[in-house]
């Protein structure tokens, strides 16, 4: 896929590459929360599987350890990073998506409304978040139909949310 990079100089002598263009969609302009080089750079175990769950996905399930509140707070901010990027992106390739979040406590799992619901059996593909305070690692993986987004910090989850996004649009080089 050809795309077109946006730099944005900052006075380094390797300015960050945050922004990116994609042809046939328009004027838009796709914004990640860090250099797209780091963000490529962020492992996965199977980049062609999760972009295939991409192309075939009308429906994703998001879960995640609802226990940490400050996790919470990082969740929320790369699932709208992800989701904005992701919903643009396949509505310019001619999908709609949505996605359904639910989060659990111990044993109690929860909708998106915050109603406690029994353990969900999905059948759609699931995006499981893995917060600082359980992730061994930075990474996104793929296990069966579920894509697990890890990070050991802040930071970590915002490049693996980049990272998926980027996999998603089928870029993997820049």
């Amino acid at each position: 896929m050809s795309l077109l990079i946006v730099v944005l100089a900052s006075g380094c002598s390797a300015p960050p590459v945050t922004e990116l263009t994609i042809p046939g969609h328009g004027p838009e302009i796709y914004t990640f929360a860090n250099d797209i080089r780091e963000a490529l750079a962020v492992r996965t175990n199977d980049p062609n599987g999760i972009k295939q769950v991409g192309n075939d996905f009308v429906v994703m399930n998001i879960v995640f350890n609802g226990a940490n509140e400050t996790e919470n707070g990082y969740f929320g901010i790369v699932l709208f990073n992800l989701i904005s990027k992701v919903n643009l992106y396949y509505s310019y390739e001619g999908k709609y998506v949505a996605f359904n979040k639910f989060y659990y406590i111990g044993d109690a799992w929860y909708n998106s409304t915050g109603g406690q619901i029994s353990k969900p059996q999905f059948a759609a593909p699931v995006l499981w978040l893995v917060g600082p305070s359980e992730a061994s690692g930075t990474y996104v993986n793929l296990e069966g139909n579920t894509i697990y987004l890890s990070g050991t910090s802040y930071k970590d989850l915002t490049l693996a949310g980049d990272k998926l996004a980027l996999i998603f649009f089928g870029i993997d080089q820049i």
